[in-house]
């Protein structure tokens, strides 16, 4: 790369993605870049000489007549060549593009391209680490490049253009102490991509720039200067605006103003102001469209005034960023601004330590190249160290584990980053926020830290729904023999291991070293044999005699039971326990003698003991685990069961515990923390009479202010409701009855109404069933059927559902909630089955059998409201927005045939009245409907 390099920034459209099967390219696009610029710019129809398929015609918009017209490669191949001659190769997926052409020009009979070539797929993901997604279309939208054509070659050229110049100049503006060590990490790049680094550091090196006043180099990593925002409290306290013409007048034109949500505001700021009520919990249900996190933003902002700080907890840490940025947009207009920290676990957070360490080693994975790459340039930009921003996927995990912190406790006064470390900083931030932003499993963990029985802060439950089901799922810990045997055995092995460097090498000139890795050894193998005899035990306790069958079982263990084998086997955990504590001994001793005699722990040789010590966190997990079921009092609230694998091999047994409900729980472990509680959320109440909430939440109904807000909505006017009464009963009809009948009403409706549409399951099986038996039938070709469990994880499903305009999207469990989808983006919801949960399960049964003993029908105490809310949030999906309009259809008939449908029904907006007919009835009504609501 030289500093007048011209550079040719490609794209092509093809038939296909193989040159070998026969395809070929229908249009090329070609912009030149020169000193960030484009100088000039090429595009031309192709013909294929064959047929454009009718995926391709639809992707690209290029039809069969429009190529027919056009000339062949052959024609083309000589102005391609020289044109490309003397260039550096630049596509959005190089790897693609420059080989398709280069197997094309040898076909017609031209030399490969001798030519540099650059990815710029690579360099975003490197240069722009926390974009959520790298497709040119969603780069161009976040980088305001005019990209009117999607997969029109001459566009994603010249879209793809303006983002390498762009690419460019943020290479350009890194410190020179980050493109030194991106340079040293020597990563395997797609093509010469790694050689802009080089170029701009030598670049950066003949003409140094000084260091912008946000940044600082510490131990030649560059990182962003951490400063802490001024304190809201102490400053003059400003009256609240009650009113619609005081709210108008703050809100000016950076917020609307809007009925519901003004109400709401009001709601809260008297309640908590008024002495008669500030004592009490408050429960709002607020509708989607109300505007529901302004709704208690404001009021708390206001409330916080007086130097109570307010702890916020919401269901998940996306809706913890959500959150943050609403807070950012509420500043805007108020009087006193507040400042707000977000808080996670620990290991959602970068530890620079362990990131500086393994800088140093020697990286063979291309991925973790990448990795590295990426939070390099991150780290120039984030003030917060989380993760999250960098939007990783699981796959990518095991390097956030590398990475990850640990917690403060492990962190030491003369670490290098001591003074940089993001949670230190966090807890700094933490100490004089107004808004604490958290999650509620975050929450359940660290409830004496957030909160105070003396100081009392305000805490607000957003998402208050969840609360119960995350405090029942984060308690639901399973012992997994197998893997733990599985890390004493892979402990064992790194003492004297053959490759690479092991335990006994490393501690070799340490005095008694031999002696106390003999006493690590020891405990490690005790720690393997009391596993094993802890198994065994549970084996010859719990689990029959019987040949092996095809599918895994789960058996419950009753608590009587439970307790027994805990009695009679105490002194074999206790051994356990004590086994698991020596090594950990015995491995810290060797560690900080290792440490003080070294005047320089080498980078190699710290991470042997990092991944050593890792691997004993797993095991002391396991002690921690039984430590807690041990406990008589905590035992006595749970439900234990143990699993086996299919063949039913005691060899695979694990032990499993959670507790059964919530009854209880809140009054002792979080209430008495806070003020007050605000509790709010879209779904709380499940029908008009239920206690439902009010037992999930712990609370007693007569000390509870409660109000549920109307939708803002015309619902009568922007949705429909259809009931199908053809359905076979779901309760009755066997397993492809059910099938066959979804298969045909999905595909009757859907053809008759070519909207974006979202079906809901209740099962993955049945999804995967359907899914295959549509495939099977010819399900329409012009239109893409995505299924969860099918096609790729959650959020690779929604980002190609969100980008189609006629997709079909089966879905189950986390899809009936927490996804927005406004407009055309979402027109037509399908409920395969009223959402009531499988009694079957080890921790239904639990429940409903605690509800029985308490003499209360589990049906009616449990199920049907909690089905309902199900429903509810299902159907929510839907209407977003006073724009939308769509209609849900429920093919199920026992909303209409059985007495507990009508009273889910009546959990319903009464705006949104129930339409009976058959399937295709239901399809000809839907279509009236649309095309009166254009």
């Amino acid at each position: 790369m030289k500093p007048n390099t011209t550079y040719a920034v490609v794209d092509i459209e093809t038939t296909g993605t193989s040159v070998k099967d026969g395809d070929r390219i229908i249009q090329i696009g070609c912009a030149f870049v020169k000193n960030n610029h484009i100088v000039n710019t090429f595009a031309a129809d192709v013909n294929p000489l064959t047929t454009v398929p009718p995926t391709i015609e639809n992707l690209t918009g290029i039809s069969n007549a429009r190529v027919r017209k056009a000339s062949p490669f052959d024609d083309l191949a000589g102005t391609v060549y020289s044109l490309l001659q003397g260039t550096v190769f630049v596509a959005h997926n190089v790897n693609f593009d420059l080989p398709f052409i280069n197997a094309e020009l040898q076909r017609v009979g031209y030399p490969e391209l001798p030519i540099q070539a650059v990815d710029t797929v690579s360099l975003s993901q490197i240069l722009m680490p926390t974009a959520p997604s790298f497709r040119l279309r969603d780069l161009s939208h976040a980088l305001n490049i005019n990209h009117a054509h999607p997969h029109s070659a001459d566009s994603d050229a010249t879209a793809t253009a303006h983002l390498f110049i762009e690419l460019q100049r943020r290479l350009r503006a890194l410190p020179l102490s980050t493109l030194q060590r991106m340079v040293q990490l020597a990563p395997d790049l797609p093509r010469e991509t790694a050689d802009l680094f080089s170029y701009a550091f030598q670049q950066g090196k003949q003409h140094p720039q000084p260091l912008p006043k946000q940044l600082m180099i510490k131990n030649g990593i560059a990182l962003r200067q951490q400063r802490l925002p001024q304190t809201a409290f102490g400053r003059q306290a400003v009256r609240y605006p009650l009113t619609k013409a005081q709210k108008s007048r703050l809100f000016t034109d950076q917020l609307v103003y809007r009925s519901q949500q003004a109400r709401m505001m009001n709601q809260i700021y008297r309640h908590y102001t008024k002495e008669q009520t500030q004592t009490r919990p408050l429960l709002i249900e607020a509708p989607t469209g109300t505007g529901k996190t302004l709704g208690y933003l404001l009021p708390m902002a206001y409330l916080a005034q007086h130097g109570q700080q307010v702890i916020i907890s919401t269901a998940t840490t996306v809706l913890q960023n959500q959150l943050y940025e609403q807070v950012k947009h509420l500043n805007q207009v108020l009087p006193n601004p507040v400042t707000a920290v977000v808080i996670k676990g620990n290991h959602h957070y970068v530890d620079l330590n362990r990131f500086a360490r393994g800088l140093a080693l020697h990286e063979p994975s291309k991925q973790t190249q990448l990795l590295k790459l990426r939070v390099l340039v991150w780290l120039t930009m984030t003030t917060t160290g989380d993760l999250d921003e960098l939007h990783l996927t699981t796959y990518q995990a095991p390097y956030f584990s590398e990475i990850a912190h640990h917690g403060v406790a492990t962190l030491k006064a003369d670490d290098p980053f001591f003074k940089e470390d993001f949670l230190r900083y966090r807890d700094q931030l933490i100490a004089q926020a107004t808004f604490v932003i958290t999650n509620h499993a975050y929450l359940m963990h660290h409830v004496a830290q957030l909160g105070s029985r003396q100081e009392r802060p305000h805490l607000v439950l957003d998402e208050a729904q969840h609360l119960s089901d995350g405090v029942l799922r984060e308690s639901r810990q399973k012992f997994d023999f197998n893997f733990y045997m599985a890390a004493t055995h892979s402990l064992t092995s790194r003492i004297d291991q053959e490759h690479g460097l092991n335990l006994r090498a490393l501690f070799a000139e340490q005095p008694q070293a031999d002696y106390r890795l003999k006493l690590l050894d020891n405990s490690l193998r005790d720690t393997d044999l009391h596993l094993q005899q802890f198994q065994a035990a549970l084996a010859r306790t719990f689990v029959p005699h019987q040949p092996g069958g095809s599918q895994p079982v789960e058996l419950t263990i009753t608590m009587p039971e439970m307790t027994d084998f805990f009695a009679t086997h105490n002194a074999l955990i206790k051994q356990l326990q004590t086994a698991i504590e020596n090594c950990f001994l015995q491995f810290q001793q060797l560690n900080e003698q290792y440490q003080h005699d070294q005047s320089q722990v080498l980078p190699n040789e710290q991470h042997v003991l990092d991944e050593f010590y890792n691997r004993l966190q797993e095991l002391r997990h396991g002690y921690q685990l039984l430590r807690n079921w041990l406990l008589p009092a905590t035992r006595e609230q749970r439900v234990f069961w143990v699993n086996l694998n299919q063949y039913h091999d005691r060899g695979s047994l694990s032990l499993s515990g959670s507790l059964i409900d919530t009854q209880g729980y809140f009054k002792t472990q979080l209430y008495p923390y806070f003020s007050a509680p605000l509790f709010t959320g879209a779904t709380l109440f499940a029908t008009g009479k239920s206690q439902f909430v009010y037992r999930q939440l712990d609370l007693d109904p007569e000390t509870v202010v409660h109000h549920q807000l109307a939708t803002p909505f015309d619902l009568a006017k922007q949705a429909r409701l259809m009931i199908a009464t053809d359905a076979h009963p779901a309760e009755q009809s066997n397993g492809k009855q059910r099938v066959a009948y979804l298969t045909r009403a999905i595909e009757t409706i859907t053809r008759a109404c070519p909207k974006q549409t979202l079906v809901l399951f209740n099962s993955l099986s049945m999804i995967e069933a359907v899914f295959y038996r549509l495939r099977q039938q010819n399900f329409d070709p012009e239109r893409e059927l995505l299924a969860q469990g099918v096609n790729g994880s959650r959020e690779k499903l929604l980002r190609r559902f969100k980008q189609g305009d006629n997709a079909v999207l089966l879905g189950a469990a986390s899809f009936w909630e927490g996804i927005d989808l406004p407009r055309e983006q979402l027109e037509l919801v399908i409920v395969t089955q009223l959402p009531f949960e499988s009694p079957d399960q080890t921790m239904v049964k639990a429940r409903y059998q605690q509800i029985r003993q308490a003499n209360r029908n589990p049906f009616y105490d449990a199920a049907l409201p909690q089905a309902a809310l199900r429903l509810r949030q299902g159907l929510g999906r839907l209407i977003r927005t006073s724009e939308d309009r769509g209609a849900a259809v429920i093919l199920d008939d026992r909303l209409s045939t059985k007495r507990y449908g009508h009273t889910i029904l009546k959990a319903l907006p009464k705006t949104l009245t129930p339409i009976d007919g058959s399937v295709s009835e239901i399809a000809n009504q839907l279509q009236s409907f649309f095309k009166s609501q254009p």
